[in-house]
């Protein structure tokens, strides 16, 4: 059987039995997908210090059904300026875990892979910001054909109007106007700007939440995210006690 080389982010770890790992990971050419590394506890010849999470990395592996079975792994960077403070920590955390509950397996997306290398390399230089994260959610979204409707009401296709709309938790399709709404949230027109806007652009930095809006655009980008996943996001319990 042909072996295959590829990159990748590591994206989950697992210990298996009292040698090997389970190893998840998102890879440029072969999407979402796992592997499992015999003796990486002990091999450092062969994986050295490739196998830690955020870990953007070379590797070579055996194609199967389920797991496939990684040879040698290269750490091309474990990204250290993340694991300097719990904060970096917590929002890379949030942004594989992400990855990982949206991206169907074995599905090969290169701009996934290239808009979670950004994001880590922000991260990697950078303090955490809300913003950047709300970057990577809204342009993830988009890619993955989950983005909301923003530019007009999602339900009567009316422009939404300079201070606002509406959204309603549980519906992911997007923003509706005020005589559509059904109750729900409120987002600013300058905030639905902003995500649009964060669409358009390819660089992190450019798009920057005003404090005063922040919580409403965590508030609206949390909904449609659970409207598309099945399970809760478990690094969002340390985001949502972050200042």
């Amino acid at each position: 059987m042909k072996s295959h080389t590829d990159e990748a982010i590591v994206i989950g770890l697992m210990d298996y039995r009292e040698t090997d790992r389970i190893v998840h990971l998102y890879t440029k050419e072969h999407g979402r997908m796992s592997g499992i590394a015999r003796g990486a506890k002990k091999s450092v010849k062969r994986f050295g210090g490739a196998f830690e999470l955020f870990a953007r990395l070379s590797l070579q592996f055996l194609p199967a059904e389920n797991l496939v079975a990684i040879s040698s792994a290269e750490a091309l960077t474990i990204y250290p300026g993340i694991r300097t403070t719990l904060e970096t920590i917590a929002h890379a955390s949030y942004a594989v875990e992400l990855v990982a509950a949206l991206t169907p397996e074995r599905l090969a997306n290169k701009r996934v892979f290239r808009l979670l290398s950004a994001y880590l390399e922000q991260l990697d230089t950078l303090p955490a910001d809300p913003s950047d994260r709300h970057f990577f959610e809204i342009n993830l979204l988009n890619i993955l054909g989950y983005r909301p409707q923003l530019e007009s009401c999602a339900d009567c296709g009316a422009a939404l109007p300079p201070a606002g709309g509406f959204w309603s938790p549980g519906w992911s399709h997007g923003i509706v106007c005020r005589r559509c709404s059904r109750g729900g949230g409120l987002i600013d027109g300058a905030s639905i700007a902003l995500l649009v806007a964060a669409i358009k652009t390819g660089r992190f930095g450019d798009i920057r939440f005003s404090p005063e809006a922040i919580g409403a655009v965590d508030r609206f980008l949390e909904a449609c995210i659970a409207a598309n996943i099945s399970r809760p996001l478990k690094s969002l319990a340390y985001l949502r006690l972050s200042p």
